[in-house]
C-alpha cells in the first residue's frame, strides 16, 4: 500500500482528532492513529476507549488499501518540523512496516 498527502493537511486533521488520546492509557494501542485507505479517501481515528474522534481527507495518489495503525507521539512530533510539502506513505503488507519519505 502507498498514498501521497499533504504534510500541512495530515498534521491538522491529526492534531484535530489527537486530543482524545491519555497520556495514561491502558491499552497500548490507544496510543495510536488508526489509517484506514479506500481509494482516494484516508480516514484517521483516535480514541480513549469512551471517546472516538475520526477525520476524513482526499490523498493525491494512492495505490491499494488497508488499515494500519501508527504510535501518536512518533508521527505527530516530527510533522510539526516539517513544511509543506507532500508526503509518502509506504507500507509494506507482508510485515506491516512504514516508511515515510519528504523531501529533504
Amino acid at each position: 500500500m502507498k498514498f501521497i498527502v499533504p504534510s500541512t493537511a495530515l498534521l491538522s486533521h491529526l492534531q484535530a482528532i489527537s486530543r482524545v488520546i491519555n497520556s495514561k492509557n491502558t491499552m497500548p494501542i490507544l496510543d495510536n492513529f488508526l489509517f484506514n485507505l479506500r481509494g482516494n479517501k484516508l480516514t484517521m481515528t483516535a480514541s480513549d476507549q469512551e471517546t472516538t474522534m475520526m477525520t476524513e481527507i482526499d490523498v493525491i495518489d494512492a495505490e491499494g488499501e488497508g488499515l494500519f495503525a501508527v504510535s501518536a507521539k512518533i508521527l505527530l512530533e516530527p510533522l510539526k518540523e516539517l513544511p509543506d510539502q507532500p508526503l509518502t506513505f509506504e507500507i509494506n503488507d507482508s510485515n506491516l512496516e512504514i516508511f515515510l519519505y519528504f523531501q529533504n
